[in-house]
């Protein structure tokens, strides 16, 4: 990870816009970051900080980074550009922030943060995809590879944390581990084996109670079930129950289904000899009744033969009689043939000489004679004749219309023309001259500017009384908070006095003189207080104090600021000073109001000079029209003329071709008529002929079927004929006797008749009543007894299945007793392994004891290396494998540090003070080389190191440069955070903070 630029806006101690460029600071790899204290040199690091995660390190919050310098309308944001891996990135957080309300006396608005992102590509800027705050987070910690708490571990080294690890306690080193490292999952595993532990237990007792229950069941539902055949159970296990058990239950099921097997063989014997018997009577009588049947069949068969010949003789003489009834009635169809024709003949007649116009005399000749007059009026000129008159006569009525068409136009212009003429005179004149109209409009105009210059004077004259009034209010509560800072930094110091009293006093001894005042007599020496005050918090006290005063300074400036505002805008307003803002705004609508109102009106003379040019035009094109019409009307009345005289001339010749009728289509109408009349008659007389030459044929052939029959006249055919009642009787009496025959041949074939006809042939005899009633007795009383012995088989193995259920829950809850046992010792033995409560960890290590150890093991291995570098080799840290104390979760955290010069260990705390800061700051270099790893070997080009070196000695300062030199040589850029003016000697390029009553500013020194 590598940073670009940053630029910070109303953040922190910077009122204004600050931008760093890292890349031109960071050319050479190492440069410091220097300033007075509490002039924002940590607060660089924290816009670094908020601009990737949206927050800062420590107990500040994000919603309170607001710089109190700025403007309150100002947005404090930050932009930050750097690169992570392949990717260059740009990202601007805004912070949250209270905006003065536009109205007085309102409060002020909440602006919510906000965030954007860019990746550059191909040369060009281009936002991400991200429409929501926590979307972009999320895509920016997958960029990073790093947590917060991570990347303030590794990248951002805190001040005042260095020492915290290698000073600590194994108990708060352990916490601080914890916070380094993610150990949830471990300490998750403890918890679960712990629970899984307790729950096999708890699971195993409720096996045991199960078993306990399952055998108590298996017992009494064995008990009641067999009786006299239980075995003795008093002295068996729960293992041994269900075997003797269910042995005995077997025997008792199998006796039983014997006993059933047998009464089923009984019943079935009874059940065939009542079955032969019952059969054998069947089918005797069946055989019996067939014989009868047959013998009165045969006795019927002479009259069925006569009455079948009887009904033969009928049908003969039917065919017969089908061809004598068709001679009858050809004969009948040539007569009304003949009468028809002769009618139709008649009426040809008359029509005939009806029609003087016809010079035939014959109905045939008439015919034709029309056949040659209709194709003289069908030529197509007769045709083309009636559609030239129609044309012509239409063509003269158009003609006509067209002219009185003409002359109506001509009437309707000229009172348009007249309508037109006066709107143009009135139009022209409520004509303005637009000069007039224009110099109207500038007048308004310039009072209205004039208006509104005012009334935003006068919103200028409330914001800033509004704000005027805001800054007096956080003057008044700033003095109040500078007040109570000097208090307490006073109190603090006085206590830091009597602290170090007290401090002298402990060390004095009887007769020894004080180091204060000499004396060897100390009557009453001041005791060490309960709650000592520190340096730091003295000094602490002190920058409160001192930053109050300039938050005092600063709202003072403002607010004289603001005041001088004031007074210039009342200045610019005159005599209008005093004038409410509500009735400068009244007077700026009014004006704005007469320059529409003016605006308007010269729309108007527009719109109404359009209007009398649009009329004029008019006027022009009414007046073309009606010459046009006038032209229009006498043309069109000398083609009607020409035209009806045309048409008089066809109509003539057509008079002459219609014969009196209105048109020649009517006249071959009826020429049509005529003709289909006289082709009746024609076609008529010729159906008559054929009607009698079809009547002498049938009488012949009806003749020869007499003579050909066995009937010697017609009369006898006739007579030969059955009466229906007759008839039915004897068609009856044959189908009756057919299907006797054909029901007796097939019955002749059924099982029923051929068995009782063999046993017949055997001699058997129909058993007696009294027999079939003693076999159906006897099969009846076999069943009750099956039905008997199937209850009592059925009813003993529902019961035995209880018992089976039961003795089946018996050996399932002590076979899942068995297999938890085994899973049971598994997890209680891994549980006291893991946390340390068994024989088989060796080591006597938790497992997050272990992992925490492993991880700190792997740092003092880093941290050793920087630390080699700085010391010449003299130190190496060590991690102490054996137990502190007797808890075992503290176990493997201890530190010592091996002395080269010594040759041998020695406890962290015998360092001096330069050597603790060495021995810190190379195990925090080797605490981010770590955690980097675990954060998936994230690249970290830049390393900024928030840490006081006053308390170097030279020569120790220049082996810390060194190794500062050493990480400078890997490539990183590292950025040193300190006021010692040796650090200022030793790093030229520098980010130097500047601290004013007005906020703070960045300056780059020894950049190029």
């Amino acid at each position: 990870m590598k940073f670009h630029s940053l630029t910070v806006c109303a953040f922190g101690p910077f009122a204004g816009t600050e931008r760093v460029d890292f890349d031109a600071l960071s050319a050479d790899g190492l440069f410091l970051l220097r300033g007075q204290t509490g002039a924002g040199k940590t607060s660089v690091l924290d816009a670094i900080t908020f601009a990737l995660y949206g927050d800062v390190p420590g107990h500040r919050r994000a919603e309170g980074l607001k710089s109190q310098h700025a403007p309150l309308e100002r947005q404090p944001y930050v932009e930050l550009e750097f690169s992570t891996g392949q990717d260059r990135m740009w990202v601007r957080r805004e912070a949250t922030y209270y905006r003065p309300a536009k109205r007085r006396g309102a409060a002020p608005q909440r602006v919510g943060s906000a965030l954007y992102i860019k990746r550059l590509q191909q040369g060009e800027w281009k936002p991400l995809p991200v429409h929501k705050i926590d979307e972009g987070a999320a895509e920016l910690q997958r960029l990073l590879g790093l947590s917060m708490g991570e990347f303030t571990k590794v990248i951002m080294l805190p001040q005042g944390s260095f020492a915290q690890l290698l000073h600590a306690s194994n108990d708060d080193r352990r916490k601080i581990l914890e916070q380094l490292f993610d150990i949830r999952v471990y300490e998750q595993l403890e918890q679960h084996l712990e629970e899984c532990k307790q729950q096999s237990a708890a699971q195993r007792k409720e096996l045991e109670s199960q078993i306990t229950l399952h055998t108590r069941q298996l017992t009494n539902c064995a008990a009641a079930l067999l009786t006299d055949a239980m075995p003795q159970t008093a002295d068996l296990l729960p293992e041994q129950l269900s075997e003797p058990v269910l042995h005995h239950l077997w025997q008792q099921q199998a006796a039983l289904q014997t006993a059933a097997a047998e009464a089923q063989d009984a019943a079935a014997q009874a059940q065939d000899r009542w079955t032969e018997l019952t059969a054998r009577r069947r089918e005797l009588q069946r055989w019996s009744e067939h014989q009868e049947l047959r013998r009165l069949h045969e006795q019927a068969r002479g009259d069925a033969e006569q009455a079948d010949q009887l009904l033969s003789h009928h049908q003969r003489a039917l065919a017969v009689q089908q061809w004598l009834t068709r001679a009858d009635q050809d004969t009948d169809t040539a007569h009304q043939e003949q009468e028809r024709a002769t009618a139709i003949q008649q009426q040809a007649q008359e029509l005939l000489r009806e029609q003087p116009e016809l010079a035939a005399e014959s109905v045939a000749a008439a015919a034709e004679e029309l056949v040659e007059l209709r194709a003289r009026l069908t030529d197509p000129e007769v045709s083309q004749l009636e559609q030239r008159w129609a044309e012509l006569t239409e063509a003269a009525h158009t003609a006509d219309h067209a002219a009185a068409q003409a002359r109506t136009l001509i009437q309707a212009r000229a009172a348009e023309i007249t309508t037109v003429s006066e709107e143009l005179e009135s139009g022209q004149a409520q004509l303005v001259p637009a000069e007039e109209i224009d110099q109207e409009i500038d007048e308004t105009q310039q009072a209205a500017t004039e208006a509104q210059r005012r009334t935003e004077l006068h919103q200028q004259r409330e914001s800033a009384a509004a704000r005027l009034e805001e800054l007096e209010r956080q003057e008044v509560a700033a003095q109040v908070e500078q007040r109570e800072a000097e208090q307490t930094y006073r109190l603090r110091f006085a206590d830091s006095l009597q602290q170090a009293a007290a401090q002298v006093a402990a060390e004095l001894s009887p007769g020894e003189p004080c180091l204060a005042c000499g004396s060897r007599d100390h009557p009453e020496p001041l005791e060490q207080q309960a709650h000592a005050v520190s340096a730091a918090d003295c000094e602490s006290a002190l920058e409160h104090w001192q930053q109050t005063r300039l938050n005092c300074a600063d709202l003072a400036q403002r607010r004289r600021s603001t005041e001088a505002e004031l007074e210039h805008i009342r200045s610019a307003l005159g005599d209008e000073a005093d004038v409410p803002a509500e009735q400068a705004h009244r007077e700026h609508r009014s004006a704005e109001e007469r320059v529409r109102v003016a605006r308007q009106r010269r729309q108007e003379q527009r719109a109404l000079l359009n209007e009398v040019e649009k009329l004029r035009q008019r006027l022009a094109d009414l007046q073309t029209q009606r010459t046009a019409a006038e032209h229009t009307a006498e043309r069109e009345g000398a083609d009607a003329a020409r035209l009806r005289s045309e048409a008089e001339a066809a109509r003539q010749r057509l008079s002459a071709l219609r014969g009196g009728y209105p048109s020649v289509t009517e006249r071959i109408a009826d020429l049509d008529q005529w003709h289909q009349k006289f082709t009746a008659a024609q076609q008529a007389a010729q159906r008559a002929a054929q009607a009698q030459e079809t009547a002498r044929r049938s009488a012949a052939e009806a003749a020869q079927q007499v003579a050909d029959s066995p009937f010697p006249s017609p009369q006898a055919v006739l007579e030969a004929q059955l009466p229906a009642e007759r008839l039915s009787q004897l068609n009856q009496q044959v189908a009756d006797f057919r299907d006797r025959e054909t029901k007796l041949a097939f019955e002749a074939e059924l099982e029923e008749i051929i068995a009782g006809r063999e046993r017949a042939a055997r001699g058997e005899q129909s058993p007696s009543q009294q027999e079939l009633d003693l076999a159906e007795q006897d099969a009846r009383q076999a069943d009750q007894e099956v039905e008997t012995a199937a209850r009592r088989l059925t009813e003993y193995v529902a019961e035995a299945k209880a018992v089976q259920r039961a003795a089946q829950d018996l050996q399932e809850a002590l076979s899942s007793r068995d297999q938890q046992a085994a899973a049971a010792q598994l997890r209680a033995e891994l549980a006291d392994a893991v946390l340390a409560r068994g024989g088989d960890n060796e080591k006597g290590m938790r497992l997050t004891t272990y992992v925490l150890a492993a991880r700190l093991e792997r740092v003092t291995e880093a941290a050793t290396r920087h630390l080699s570098i700085m010391t010449d080799g003299r130190y190496q840290l060590l991690l102490d494998p054996e137990r502190t104390g007797t808890r075992q979760r503290l176990r493997g955290l201890d530190l010592k540090v091996f002395d080269e010069h010594a040759e041998q260990e020695r406890p962290a705390q015998s360092l001096s003070g330069g050597e603790t800061f060495m021995a810190s700051l190379a195990l925090a270099l080797g605490l981010a080389e770590v955690v980097q790893s675990e954060a998936g070997g994230v690249g970290l080009d830049s390393l900024f190191i928030d840490e006081g070196f006053g308390s170097l000695d030279d020569h120790t300062l220049e082996a810390v440069m060194s190794a500062l030199h050493t990480l400078q040589g890997e490539g990183r850029r590292i950025g040193v955070v300190s006021h010692v003016t040796e650090m200022h000697q030793q790093i030229p390029v520098q980010l130097k903070v500047t601290k004013t009553h007005t906020g703070s500013a960045l300056e780059l020194v020894g950049v190029q």
